[in-house]
């Protein structure tokens, strides 16, 4: 039962941690839009100075500390996990099928 309750909350945390980041990615331009330059310029670098640099994020420990509970291997980054990583896969197979 613990298995299972384990790759549940697996599951929530990575759907929690997509959600979180659309969620950011939203709010930047809507900063711009609703709040005056003043406020929304200091809001908006220092969101993207959290989400360019090497911070260790929450969610990503968490997801890791799951992981080594059910023996998967750890990610380095959530970006470069579920995002960087498949888009070039996919960018490597299309290149070989193009030019192969």
């Amino acid at each position: 039962m613990s298995k299972l309750f384990n790759r549940l909350f697996l599951s929530f945390v990575i759907v929690l941690h997509h959600f979180s980041i659309f969620t950011i990615l939203v709010s930047v331009p809507l900063l711009f839009i609703n709040e005056p330059i003043w406020i929304s310029l200091p809001l908006t670098s220092w969101v993207l100075h959290l989400g360019c640099t090497r911070i260790d994020c929450p969610l990503t420990k968490l997801e890791n500390h799951i992981r080594k509970k059910l023996l998967l291997p750890q990610i380095k980054g959530f970006m470069s996990h579920y995002y960087k990583k498949p888009y070039q896969n996919l960018m490597w197979k299309m290149e070989r099928n193009h030019f192969g």
